[in-house]
């Protein structure tokens, strides 16, 4: 125990040192991302699984003969119309009382 408190600087600056090694191997390190798809890879089950399914898309045909269905055409818009609104100030930014820009069409105090 006496070893610990007194060289208790010494332990905690070798902990911060391989802290900082791990935390410079883990961000740092140009390995590459277990997320690429290799050749090796090209041949597993989930692979073969994904590229059936892809298959079996190009395979689907929609039925468009809902839109002539007289059930769909009854069908009434209970949308709400918007009716126009004035538009606001030409530049929101200048004060309510001053009409004037300078030459960066930058606001210009009223003693100017």
């Amino acid at each position: 125990m006496d070893f610990l408190k007194q060289n208790k600087t010494i332990i905690g600056g070798v902990a911060a040192a391989l802290l900082a090694a791990l935390v410079y191997f883990v961000y740092f390190s140009g390995g590459s991302s277990g997320a690429s798809l290799t050749s090796s890879d090209a041949n597993s089950p989930i692979s073969q699984n994904l590229l059936v399914t892809l298959q079996s898309l190009h395979t689907i045909k929609l039925d468009d003969s809902i839109f002539t269905n007289p059930v769909f055409v009854s069908l009434t818009d209970f949308g709400v119309t918007i009716p126009p609104e004035n538009v606001g100030r030409p530049d929101p930014f200048v004060p309510l009382g001053g009409t004037g820009t300078g030459a960066q069409g930058l606001a210009l105090p009223k003693g100017h």
